[in-house]
């Protein structure tokens, strides 16, 4: 079943489910450590190969609770990881850090491969047999930077390989294709002081396993921003953004299970840029709109959407942040939910070359319009849902360290928690129940030679 597992997807991969917004550098799925100093290629761009192996373990294999089929299941991991960027720009955020100015550059771009190969130790063939390969490909393009109009390419291609979130065999997994783009023109008239930007974005997700056939969607769009530069690193900002979500694989005027295609409105405004040396601040605010045409039954989402995230920068090696946000998603499980909460995050590095990181998050998320249960339904009731209303607390914490020998050798560990907190449950036809929530913690020591 889908209950526990669409928690996780719907959170533990941000920019593909729910607002963007991460702060490790790494931008990926796949873990992976800091880049080295690079190998130089012609007078701008590094190239930064690696390959790392991690070394851990994992308590909660299939995302479960100890009530569920199976109980709580671990099992060690052993995971080889190798990657290779080029680029003349660094990504932050998920964002190519090309200066607004313009300049003789002609191309600001970082690209960049990561794949890994997690094996689990243990045992017992099911969880010997879990999908093991995962690879990233993430691509970041400005065409004529800062000029009067520039070309912008946003592209993010994973391939991940999952168990299901609880024992269901050899065979069942969560395996999926997720790819993000967006191909934008941004024209800025005068001396730059105004821009004006439109892009058209197309999504893609697709599980590989024949029986999820309701969470395969395509994602058409368009995003239009207006800029104003009031200082030469501040601006007022005004942003639209549309997207229709079509699933492709599932018919909801036959199947009472099928999510429906939707619109979604998403219009923010507000202040992006720095304050002063050491501060800068992001207050965006606005309205969102998601709306189920063809579902009678469900509700849309109409209400406030907004995020401010505030940095600071004591030193050049140090970065501290505090974000709130409330957002909203289409949702695999429910027309929609509603994500309110925030983070808190920091990294240093030492004076010994000594990389840290710790981020930590809280978040209450509703789920809406939840699929109505019944004898054509595979769900045949909700436990603790309310007007077909689910209601999670999900709290994340992450931690890493690296210690660097030399130019090229990397020594390190990670932690990862999950934690999803809920009394929903769902009773699914044979008389199955599967309850919401988990905690999952996952550690790994690290070695690694990068450059």
């Amino acid at each position: 079943m889908v209950v526990a597992v669409i928690v996780y997807l719907g959170f533990g991969h941000a920019t593909a489910f729910a607002a963007p917004g991460t702060l490790s550098t790494a931008g990926t799925g796949i873990p992976r450590t800091e880049d080295g100093a690079g190998i130089k290629l012609g007078p701008r761009s590094l190239l930064h190969p690696g390959f790392a192996l991690l070394i851990g373990g994992d308590n909660n294999v299939f995302w479960n609770r100890k009530q569920d089929v199976g109980g709580l299941r671990a099992a060690a991991i052993v995971m080889p990881v190798a990657w290779v960027g080029i680029g003349n720009r660094e990504v932050r955020d998920n964002t190519l850090q090309s200066p607004p100015e313009a300049s003789e550059r002609k191309l600001d771009y970082n690209l960049r491969v990561t794949a890994g190969y997690r094996s689990y130790l243990a045992g017992a063939e099911d969880i010997r047999k879990i999908p093991r390969f995962s690879v990233d490909v993430n691509a970041f393009v400005v065409l004529l930077p800062g000029r009067r109009f520039s070309v912008a390419l946003t592209e993010f291609l994973s391939r991940f390989g999952d168990p299901r979130n609880y024992d269901a065999g050899v065979g069942f997994n969560y395996n999926r294709i997720d790819h993000r783009g967006s191909l934008g023109l941004v024209f800025r008239p005068g001396g730059g002081r105004l821009s004006l930007s439109a892009a058209y974005i197309n999504e893609l997700l697709f599980f590989q396993a024949q029986d999820i056939y309701n969470g395969d969607r395509l994602v058409q769009g368009a995003a239009t921003e207006v800029k104003w530069r009031i200082l030469p690193r501040s601006s007022l900002v005004l942003g639209y953004s549309f997207a229709n979500s079509y699933y492709l694989s599932c018919d909801a005027e036959v199947d009472p299970d099928c999510n429906e295609d939707n619109n979604a409105h998403r219009v923010q405004g507000g202040f992006r840029g720095q304050l002063g040396k050491r501060f800068t601040l992001d207050a965006l605010a606005g309205f969102g709109a998601g709306i189920y045409y063809d579902d009678q039954n469900g509700p849309n989402f109409k209400n406030f959407i907004g995020t401010a995230r505030l940095a600071y920068y004591p030193t050049l090696r140090t970065q501290i942040f505090a974000q709130l946000d409330r957002q909203f998603s289409d949702s695999l499980f429910g027309n929609y939910f509603v994500d309110a909460g925030g983070r808190l995050g920091a990294l240093h590095v030492w004076r010994w070359r000594m990389f840290t990181e710790v981020a930590m998050s809280v978040y209450a998320r509703r789920y809406a319009g939840l699929p109505i249960p019944g004898t054509e339904s595979r769900v045949q009731a909700y436990i603790n849902a309310p007007g077909f209303v689910r209601k999670d607390t999900i709290f994340t914490l992450s931690a890493r360290v690296e210690q660097p020998f030399g130019r090229f050798f990397v020594l390190g560990a990670r932690y990862d928690l999950i934690l999803d907190k809920t009394d929903f449950a769902a009773r699914y036809r044979g008389g199955l129940l599967d309850a919401g929530g988990f905690a999952k913690h996952v550690a790994y020591l690290v070695a690694a030679i990068r450059f």
